[in-house]
């Protein structure tokens, strides 16, 4: 490691020694049977050390607080820290969101930060659950005076160097420190994010959006989580939402503002070591994830004897790096830029020196802050919620506070609507019958940002909808995510539908049918009954994909 160009690696000359409680009854650190430690992390929002101590998130830290929360000496001897559980019970396991050890978590995991002020872990007896903790404001290094003299008790004196926005890192983060534990400390609030990850959680990374991936289709303000399970990667846009104090307004709001996650890689249920894009890529275990510095996602990808190393590119590409022996997970990136690879058995740490940028972990400067960035997307988002509106639309059951100027601007339908002598052109409403409300949504928020994310299991009614309503740019992302999900078993359901509506996706019908072909064999192992129906719904179609299996046999041949 000393010839790398991202610098040595040196470990302590002795381990850790751990403490709880205060200054006045300091005591040796001891975890509950049954429980473990897991997941540090550090946190670029407060420049402090997280990590999950049972069923709680605690801080690591010490009085005489170093570069990342953790000290190299204190009253309580060289080499000690003091661990604060700050959400949560180490013993005692719950769903439970609230404030500090008000809440409970179940079998927290793969907890990781947005460098905005929250921090997020899995959670829940099944696996399935995102939890998102709020840091109070006093915690953000450049905020930390303004945090600490608001309408709650400050957490260091007014003429303190660190509560004015000044003061070396130690100082700052030592005030951190205070804000969280101290006499009158903030707490952390807990929430749960309300969806489900469709099967249990193997890995969660942060993307900012300052990153190729973060910042790119589909990213939220405060950049995107990627979700793993077993077999597949999912992509969670997050809202603008950053630290909030316990009583503040709003506290834990944007929690329920976020989009549901969309696939990224891989296939649910669907094992294979296959490199592609998006749903054609198959993985065998995933073991966690980690994020570089162009929002480029690395997966620890296990099966019995080795572990591959995949890199999965910003469009869902997904490319197989290289194998190594033994059971490896939870990849992360240590600060001189190499790769971290846990082996359980042995107990070892595998470095691998790759070449990449690690995500920026650094905290934000000192200097003292000004308001947030304004976006162009972020601003047009904030649109969507009504204010100004001047025209509602009805779909189905809902109702949609709109603007006409921004659908005659961005839209030709509602141009051919809202302009031009319509009768209903000047009317306080405008019905969309037989849309689906959803789908319009969706729809909704490409015409108003000019990018949105596309469950998969709307793409074929939000392809419909923007072919009707003459947004082609839409109805082709749609398209694509329709295709990027094809399998065996829907196939056939997915061709029948794409027929049915004429000449008005040939390209994706093209498409399809080559796949059929090219998967054949799986379809016909997989979902053979699909075949028998799609010879009686469609012979024509199922004469031509007979066609093409025959002359490409007689290629290979």
């Amino acid at each position: 490691m000393d010839s790398s160009p991202h610098g040595g690696l040196e470990l302590g000359s002795a381990p850790l020694q751990l403490f709880s409680g205060d200054q006045q009854s300091r005591r040796p650190y001891k975890l509950p049977p049954a429980c473990f430690h897991s997941d540090p992390i550090v946190d670029p929002y407060s420049g402090l050390c997280f990590f999950i101590a049972g069923h709680a998130v605690a801080l690591l830290a010490t009085d005489d607080t170093g570069p990342t929360g953790v000290g190299t000496a204190s009253d309580a001897g060289p080499g000690s820290a003091r661990v604060h559980p700050l959400v949560g019970s180490v013993p005692d396991k719950g769903d439970r969101d609230g404030l500090g050890a008000d809440a409970r978590l179940n079998d927290p995991w793969y907890l990781c930060s947005d460098g905005r002020g929250s921090l997020y872990c899995g959670s829940g007896e099944a696996g399935d659950k995102v939890v998102r903790l709020q840091l109070p404001p006093a915690c953000q290094l450049s905020k930390r005076g303004a945090g600490s003299t608001g309408s709650g008790p400050a957490c260091r004196p007014p003429h303190s160097s660190a509560a004015s926005g000044g003061g070396s890192s130690s100082e700052q983060r030592a005030a951190a420190v205070a804000a969280l534990t101290g006499p009158h400390a903030q707490r952390v609030r807990a929430t749960t994010l309300r969806f489900r990850v469709p099967s249990r959680l193997r890995g969660l990374a942060h993307v900012p959006s300052s990153t190729i991936f973060g910042g790119g289709f589909g990213s939220g303000p405060s950049g995107s989580l990627v979700l793993a399970t077993h077999t597949a990667l999912y992509r969670l846009p997050l809202g603008g939402q950053g630290g909030g104090s316990e009583g503040g307004a709003g506290a834990g709001a944007g929690a329920g503002a976020l989009a549901a996650p969309v696939l990224l890689a891989g296939r649910e249920g669907g094992q294979g070591d296959t490199d592609g894009r998006g749903g054609a890529a198959r993985f065998r275990e995933i073991g966690g994830v980690v994020a570089d510095a162009e929002g480029v996602v690395y997966v620890a990808d296990a099966s019995r004897a080795s572990t591959a190393l995949r890199r999965v590119a910003p469009d869902g590409t997904v490319t197989t790096l290289g194998t190594v022996d033994g059971q490896l997970s939870r990849p992360s990136f240590l600060p001189n830029g190499c790769l971290a690879l846990c082996c359980r058995n042995p107990s070892s740490l595998l470095v691998l020196d790759l070449g990449l940028k690690p995500a920026r972990n650094r905290p934000p400067s000192s200097a003292p802050a000004g308001p947030p960035c304004r976006t162009l997307h972020a601003d047009m988002d904030a649109l969507l919620e009504g204010p100004l509106s001047d025209l509602t639309l009805v779909v189905g059951d809902r109702r949609f506070p709109v603007h006409r100027l921004i659908l005659i601007a961005r839209c030709d339908y509602f141009r051919s609507q809202l302009e031009g002598g319509f009768a209903d052109g000047a009317a306080a409403e405008l019905s969309l019958p037989d849309a689906d409300p959803a789908a319009f949504e969706l729809l909704l928020r490409f015409v108003y940002t000019g990018a949105v994310d596309i469950p998969a299991a709307l793409a074929p009614a939000v392809a419909e909808l923007a072919d009707r309503l003459l947004l082609p740019e839409l109805c082709s992302d749609a398209q694509a995510v329709v295709l990027s999900d094809v399998a065996p078993d829907t196939v056939v359901d997915t061709l029948l539908w794409a027929e049915r509506l004429g000449g008005s996706f040939p390209g994706l019908l093209s498409s399809l049918k080559a796949w059929a072909v090219d998967h054949y064999e799986e379809v016909r192992r997989e979902a053979g009954e699909s075949l028998r129906r799609l010879m009686v719904q469609s012979p024509d179609m199922a004469l031509e994909l007979t066609d093409g299996l025959l002359a490409k046999r007689q290629r290979i041949v």
